[in-house]
């Protein structure tokens, strides 16, 4: 029985290819962006899972609040915070400190900048990241060992085994392979390049250096309220009283990636978990819509197949053996989509991995992804067909073969008109949000981010300690050809930057309030052209500069400043002087507000340089500057980075969903109007007879075309009104992540109301334009 309405369903495919192709493709285009989309966010939801005591793995966070009930979240902590957790917290089995750090390797001829981290050796007990040679136990307990991945060990040592050899750290260290990890799956939170053993512990002794990553593996009986209970308590036994406003809390690492948007000090429980659940419910709507393609053009058709129904309910078919037949038909033609989504699949899938940056395989021996994939089939196939296999066995044999339309195909009908809507509303809320997310992005790449990011470039400057080499350094470098101007700082301008206490006279309290600090030379304001709005800069003519200070005006506002210039704080306990106020400028992401940055003139202990060239022969003078740099600095790579470019590496999460949702949006649109061009082609079909009549008694072809494609146009219309609000609620609620954003105007929804109306108007009037051209002689002749 069942191989007979196989063969039955294979005769109708033969027999009515349009129709079978239009689902075929419209099934496996919506298939091929669903298993894209499940295997995303199967690669999401996989980050640190790997890891055997993943889910009873923490890492310690820090909120640190001011005088003014403001919050902020770090995701590091004191190093000592890791010994103390063992010793004072019943319940923790383990506890790891580590801290992130670059270092430039030297081996023969190569040098290299790369990343690490500096780390204990407990951090290889608490994660299971594959150790391929050396021993797990002690390869982080010598001085100046180092363990490698395999990536690096390749690109110093080729295929010889890197096992005792001595490679060059920073020209200072001479550093023991001790050990080889497999690389750093793509799906890890924590990515590095090589392991250190930590420095001395008294060079990590300190409370209030906050630098650290700590971990801690617990037991699972421990009760997570009392462990933040008794965090909390740690705090206030080794901080200092004045340190009130810093609490430790616990973090599950299994949220660390998905669920870590703090507000105020508080998880607000979104982040890139938000983005999965956006686009799991994409994967449902994509669906949808590729099923609703099918039931649209399969109960179109009903009244092609009515005297087929007829015939077989008269010979004595049964309504469960029709339901079969055309449930048969369509997991036929979900077959056939699933393999050629499957071909899809495999072309696409290199193109979306480069597209988002991704390392997703697809375990093509897990028979759990099979039966997985096979499960989707079956379930589509059964959405798709269930309906029209029970409008057409409820076909009335002895009206049908009369030649009586049926009185179910005006529901059906009715069912079409709704289903399309449906597939528009969906297709709109993908254009909207597309829309919304393209509009934000060009919102935050052309937001004036209070300083010039053009023609900017950042380089490394660590080493130079000396105020003399420092000075030295930057003379030799500054007068090459093509600089516009050098300086240096702590702070990276892209969310790297130093925090500290500011206390003044007339704080309200008796705290103290965090603000972020900056550090910079004589030249810092002209070379980034961070604007001065009054008072005057750090200047070689005024040798008290070492006191003064430069604050931006939320720092003003904050401090409650009406005359800044002259008004003294103190920052880290040292007295400063206000000289001057700039222009608030950004120096994280626009996800965060401006926060209040005072700005000090130091040149020892600086991060980077900051040099801007002419926009004349760019590459030419970065040629010459890192010629200049690697003479004036030899076996020091000249790693830089332009400002602009890395600001946009900051948006990698929003540029990443729109890219989706560009991708996604297209596809929605293509799936709806593949149905659109086979309800046409049936409309059209249908009404030959009227069309022909009309042009007899002289309809235009305008007014004709008119006809045939109003109803089409008031459904995307409908749909549109239907989208407007959901998509306006969700895309608002995405906006508010951003301190910074654009409102969503009326003028979006009016464009998307233009762009869905001219893409239906172009998929029906092939069909409506022919129909309307065709020769009505021959039509009613035909008849």
């Amino acid at each position: 029985m069942v191989l007979n309405n196989f063969k039955m369903a294979w005769r109708l495919v033969r027999k009515q290819r349009l129709y079978s192709a239009l689902n075929v493709a419209g099934l496996a285009i919506g298939l091929t962006t669903s298993l894209l989309l499940l295997l995303w966010i199967n690669d999401e939801l996989s980050f640190d899972r790997f890891h055997p005591n993943h889910a009873r793995i923490i890492k310690v966070m820090l909120n640190i609040s001011s005088d003014a009930q403001q919050t902020q979240t770090y995701g590091w902590v004191a190093a000592p915070v890791a010994d103390a957790m063992k010793r004072e917290i019943p319940g923790v089995l383990q506890a790891s400190c580590s801290w992130e750090q670059k270092a430039v390797f030297h081996y023969q001829e190569l040098t290299s900048e790369e990343s690490g981290l500096a780390a204990d050796q407990a951090f290889l007990q608490i994660f299971n990241f594959p150790l391929l040679k050396g021993n797990r136990a002690t390869v982080l307990q010598t001085p100046n060992s180092l363990v490698i991945t395999q990536r690096l060990a390749r690109k110093y040592f080729g295929s010889t085994d890197p096992i005792g050899k001595i490679i060059r750290l920073d020209q200072t260290t001479d550093c023991k392979i001790a050990g080889v990890l497999a690389d750093i799956p793509g799906n890890s939170s924590l990515q590095f390049d090589y392991l250190r053993p930590l420095p001395e512990p008294s060079a990590r002794n300190s409370w209030l250096e906050v630098k650290a990553n700590v971990f801690a593996v617990v037991d699972p009986k421990l009760d997570p309220e009392q462990l933040r209970l008794q965090l909390q308590a740690l705090a206030k036994r080794h901080l200092p009283d004045w340190l009130t406003g810093w609490v430790y809390f616990p973090h599950k690492l299994d949220d660390w990636y998905l669920r870590s948007n703090f507000k105020n000090g508080q998880n607000m429980g979104g982040g890139r978990i938000t983005y999965v659940r956006l686009f799991a419910i994409v994967v449902l709507l994509v669906l949808l819509i590729a099923a609703i393609n099918f039931i649209n053009l399969s109960t179109a058709r009903a009244t092609g197949r009515a005297k087929e129904v007829g015939v077989r309910k008269a010979v004595g078919a049964g309504k469960w053996a029709l339901i079969g037949q055309f449930l048969g038909e369509s997991w036929l033609l979900t077959g056939f989509a699933g393999l050629v989504a499957l071909f899809l699949l495999i072309i696409l899938l290199p193109v979306f991995n480069q597209l988002l940056q991704k390392q997703i395989v697809i375990d093509w021996t897990n028979p759990l992804y099979w039966l997985s994939y096979i499960g989707i089939l079956v379930i589509t196939g059964l959405l798709s067909g269930i309906y029209p296999a029970f409008v057409l066995s409820a076909f009335q044999p002895v009206r049908v073969l009369k030649g009586l339309r049926d009185r179910s195909t005006g529901g059906a009908a009715r069912l079409r008109k709704g289903l399309v809507v449906v597939q528009f509303t969906t297709a709109s809320m993908l254009l909207i949000g597309t829309g919304v997310v393209y509009q934000q992005i060009a919102y935050i790449r052309h937001h004036d981010p209070g300083f010039q990011q053009g023609n900017l470039i950042r380089f490394g400057a660590k080493g130079l300690t000396e105020p003399q080499a420092y000075q030295h350094a930057k003379a030799v470098l500054g007068s090459v050809p093509g600089i516009e101007g050098l300086s240096s700082s702590n702070a990276s301008f892209q969310g790297t930057f130093g925090r500290n206490y500011v206390e003044w006279q007339e704080q309200v309290t008796s705290g103290k309030t965090m603000f972020a600090v900056i550090t910079g030379d004589y030249d810092l304001l002209s070379t980034l052209k961070i604007r001065l709005l009054y008072g005057r800069t750090f200047s070689p003519q005024f040798g008290t500069d070492s006191s003064g200070v430069l604050i931006n005006e939320a720092a003003a506002r904050r401090m409650n400043f009406q005359k800044p210039l002259g008004q003294r704080i103190r920052v880290n306990n040292q007295a400063y002087q206000v000289i001057g106020v700039v222009k608030d400028f950004h120096i994280a992401s626009m996800h965060q507000t401006i926060e209040p940055a005072v700005i000090l003139y130091k040149t020892a202990s600086i991060n980077y340089f900051f040099a801007r060239l002419s926009p004349q022969n760019r590459g030419a003078v970065l040629r010459q500057l890192e010629n200049t740099y690697q003479t004036l600095r030899p076996g020091i790579p000249f790693a830089f980075q332009f400002i602009d470019q890395e600001y946009e590496r900051v948006y990698h999460n929003e540029l990443q969903i729109g890219t989706l949702a560009n991708w996604f949006s297209a596809i929605a649109i293509l799936v709806s109007c593949l149905g659109l061009v086979g309800l046409a082609s049936f409309s059209v079909e249908r009404r030959t007879k009227e069309i022909a009549i009309r042009k007899v008694l002289g309809a235009s072809i305008g007014s004709l075309f008119f006809l045939l494609t109003r109803d089409f146009v008031g459904l995307v219309l409908l749909a549109l009104v239907v989208a407007a609000f959901p998509s306006w609620y969700i895309m608002n609620e995405w906006l508010q992540t951003f301190a910074y954003h654009i409102r969503i105007g009326v003028d979006l929804f009016v464009l998307i109301g233009v762009l869905s109306v001219g893409i239906a108007l172009l998929t029906v009037s092939w069909q409506s334009i022919r129909a309307a051209l065709m020769n009505p002689v021959k039509n009613l002749r035909a008849d």
